[in-house]
């Protein structure tokens, strides 16, 4: 039983592996043509692979944008739930801002994917995504709310605080691309969540 399942383990991972990669060059072409004008042929071309095999991967395009959205949820969540747990409340939404520029900075295509196309995605996967988009949310607003209980923060209402956090750091996606070579994620998190912060800090009062 161990023999078959060393032998089995490779071929799922390389599945996986290779799963990721048509998502990398599919959500490219989705940032240089845009999703509705790209079609399944052009996918599997952009991948350098025959349609049937792309269609083995992924039976339409809208599984494609379903599995970019899912992807780019995944890394935000595994990046809050990585986070320490004697961390303040300043330093986990600092966390969450470096992971949100850190997605656009290697991975444009993606995000642009998710803030572009999530009204394209229908009936039970734009469902999933939705619960994953309100988990992600409640988390930070869980945040703020902590932050607001110890003192730390000043009173505020802590949803439209986090519509403010959430909406600071993804509208990135429109300028901070061409500037990723030259300013990593930490240095414009930083740029971005001093005055946020200052704001929100009852230190300032």
């Amino acid at each position: 039983m161990a023999r078959e399942t060393t032998k089995k383990r490779p071929t799922t991972e390389a599945h996986g592996e290779k799963r990721n990669e048509i998502l990398r060059h599919c959500a490219v072409l989705f940032d240089r043509v845009g999703y509705h004008k790209a079609s399944m042929q052009m996918l599997a071309d952009e991948v350098g692979l025959g349609k049937p095999t792309l269609y083995h991967y992924f039976p339409s395009k809208h599984d494609i944008l379903y599995a970019i959205h899912d992807a780019h949820m995944s890394t935000l969540m595994e990046g809050l739930d990585g986070g320490k747990t004697d961390a303040n409340p300043l330093e986990l939404l600092r966390g969450a801002c470096i992971d949100i520029l850190r997605q656009i900075a290697e991975h444009p295509g993606y995000v642009r994917a998710f803030m572009d196309h999530y009204g394209d995605l229908e009936g039970k996967l734009r469902s999933q995504i939705r619960e994953r988009r309100n988990e992600y949310f409640a988390r930070l607003q869980s945040i703020i709310e902590e932050g607001i209980a110890d003192g730390q923060f000043r009173e505020c209402d802590p949803t439209l605080t986090t519509y403010g956090f959430l909406g600071m750091c993804n509208w990135a996606y429109k300028w901070y691309p061409p500037l990723a070579k030259k300013r990593s994620p930490e240095d414009v998190a930083d740029a971005l969540c001093r005055p946020f912060f200052e704001g929100l800090s009852r230190s300032a009062d």
